[in-house]
């Protein structure tokens, strides 16, 4: 004989008193995942506070390594200064090669573009109640052939209420709501997100061939900034296949937002990987967004 253990049957088979118990346990939860989106939500009130902080030694950092800033160094009592004319070169691009993304890997047609990519940074936004938000910028120097922007931007936006429709739910902390990309203005024959190629048409009534030049879609690093676009009902009307690039996109944010652009050195230097070439931090670790 089974027994039917779904919810619904638990509560029915409950004598009321224990459903009353149930009741006050569950208003208990309900607080208490309040408090956590409170917990929360000032969390994001502080880091915003630390961002300008932040961002002075960041700024220390990319002049240094983009060559416009001489490098003090101390040996023992005397103090000299070293040239840092040159910076270090291609450290972007060694930083994102070290990474080696599983899902937005640096692929060989991309080297170089990415090789006139100068800085990553992030941008926080104020947050407010309920979400907050963030921007991930590529700077690209003016000598880039590939294509006309010197900034190349993604916008996540951040949820840090509980659900309100149900606040028995469990809050594991803020969630990645929404994201958008931007568009790419490739210059001619540099778009590293196409592939021409000449493909034979025959004519159906005279049976002539022709020659015609097709485009076909390949993959590229670039394609990080033309995330799934969400639908007005939500991720739910989404394909499989774009519910599964949409998460991977998520994490690939959550990951240099967290732990890349702030451990860029570590990253250059190969030092912030195992030696099984996994992360050894966990960005989804971190539910402060």
């Amino acid at each position: 004989m089974s027994v039917d253990s779904s919810p619904l049957s638990i509560w029915s088979n409950c004598q009321p008193g224990i459903q009353h118990r149930i009741n006050a346990l569950l208003n208990y939860e309900a607080e208490y995942f309040r408090l956590r989106a409170e917990f929360h939500r000032q969390l994001q009130d502080l880091q915003y506070s630390y961002y300008p902080h932040f961002e002075q030694i960041l700024e220390q950092r990319r002049q240094i390594i983009n060559g416009s800033s001489n490098v003090s160094i101390s040996n023992g009592n005397k103090p000299y200064i070293v040239s840092a004319k040159e910076g270090i070169p291609l450290f972007w691009l060694t930083v994102l090669k070290n990474l080696d993304s599983y899902d937005y890997p640096v692929r060989s047609c991309d080297e170089a573009c990415l090789k006139h990519l100068t800085d990553i940074r992030c941008r926080l936004n104020p947050p407010s109640s309920q979400t907050t938000s963030f921007a991930l910028e590529f700077h690209f120097s003016s000598s880039n052939p590939y294509f006309s922007e010197t900034i190349l931007t993604k916008h996540y936006w951040i949820r840090l209420q509980a659900n309100v429709s149900s606040p028995y739910r469990s809050y594991d902390g803020p969630e990645i709501d929404r994201c958008s990309g931007c568009s790419i203005s490739w210059n001619p024959n540099h778009d590293l997100t196409i592939r021409k190629r000449i493909k034979q048409k025959r004519n159906k009534i005279t049976g002539e061939i022709r020659r015609v030049q097709v485009e076909e879609r390949i993959p590229s690093f670039f394609d990080f900034f033309s995330p799934p676009i969400i639908h007005e009902n939500g991720i739910q009307d989404m394909s499989d296949d774009d519910h599964i690039r949409l998460e991977a996109d998520f994490q690939f944010g959550l990951l240099l937002k967290q732990q890349v652009i702030p451990k860029a050195l570590l990253y250059y230097t190969g030092e912030a990987l195992s030696p099984y070439g996994f992360n050894t931090e966990d960005s989804s670790s971190n539910s402060s967004s």
